[in-house]
């Protein structure tokens, strides 16, 4: 198994084509060792973290980038996010009352739900695009997310076990951008990355993986940014989320708890709050309880 947790930009001398490779190891594991995951939920949850790891590449803003899916299925919900500095996080919820097959595909899984790639930039608007459940897997909607979104033709391949998840992209720019004529290079180049297996997707080096697929084409392969696990949790903005709960509300958890425990579901950090690390938030009414 190769151990690397980065994504790699690469290009197609004289031709309108790029492409990313992501490939994480530790970083993805970091993720799923938070919760129990069934098998089939663990490994669709890795396709996420590669997707999202891939779209943040290709998504140039200084902020955060998620993707997220909502279902009306087993799934009930499974988000991904990267920041600016390549941080992951993702996590999965599912109906533990329903069985869940032993393939499953994404529209299965879902059951009439749908998709969601928010932008979070650090500053300005936040942008949300909804992206349409096609096909039966989360390549095939990213696909159609791009085509829409951008107009630009895109394919997508999406592996992942209980060690690691890849992915692989490839994206045709406008013509104009290339060198010299080659007509042909999207159709050859998309066919040859059709033929990949998801044993060579997690298992080999992007030079490898390149070279494999296109020896006979000039490749040009760009530095590798690392990627880790990290969660934008902390003490400041889980008390945030308290104080956004109300005054009275917060006043009736600390009259029968005592305290408020918030536990964040993605890195599992606990967070435990007095009725004195709140009581500014309770205003002056705390001083008659």
């Amino acid at each position: 198994m190769t151990k690397t947790n980065e994504i790699q930009r690469f290009s197609f001398d004289n031709t309108n084509v790029r492409g990313e490779r992501v490939l994480l190891n530790e970083a993805y594991q970091d993720i799923i060792s938070r919760k129990n995951y069934p098998k089939q939920i663990e490994t669709l949850l890795g396709e996420f973290v590669a997707a999202i790891a891939l779209l943040r590449d290709i998504v140039k803003i200084d902020g955060v980038l998620s993707l997220q899916c909502k279902g009306n299925g087993f799934l009930e919900t499974l988000m991904t996010e990267c920041d600016e500095n390549q941080n992951l996080r993702g996590i999965a919820q599912w109906d533990e009352s329903k069985a869940i097959p032993d393939q499953i595909s994404l529209k299965e899984a879902l059951e009439g739900g749908y998709l969601v790639i928010t932008i979070s930039p650090k500053t300005g608007q936040r942008y949300q695009g909804i992206v349409e459940i096609v096909g039966d897997s989360l390549a095939q909607c990213l696909e159609q997310y791009f085509l829409q979104s951008e107009q630009l033709p895109s394919r997508v391949w999406l592996s992942a076990n209980d060690t690691q998840c890849g992915g692989l992209f490839l994206q045709r720019l406008p013509a104009e951008q290339a060198k010299e004529g080659d007509e042909d290079a999207w159709d050859r180049f998309t066919h040859l990355a059709s033929t990949v297996s998801d044993e060579e997707l997690l298992g080999l080096p992007t030079a490898d993986l390149l070279h494999r697929l296109y020896h006979e084409e000039e490749v040009r392969l760009y530095d590798a940014k690392a990627m880790q696990f990290g969660c934008s949790c902390t003490q400041q903005r889980t008390r945030e989320a308290i104080a956004s709960m109300g005054a009275e509300e917060i006043r009736q958890i600390l009259s029968e708890q005592s305290k408020i425990t918030v536990d964040c579901q993605f890195c599992a950090q606990l967070y435990v709050f007095s009725k004195d690390d709140l009581a500014d938030l309770l205003g002056d009414l705390s001083q008659t309880h």
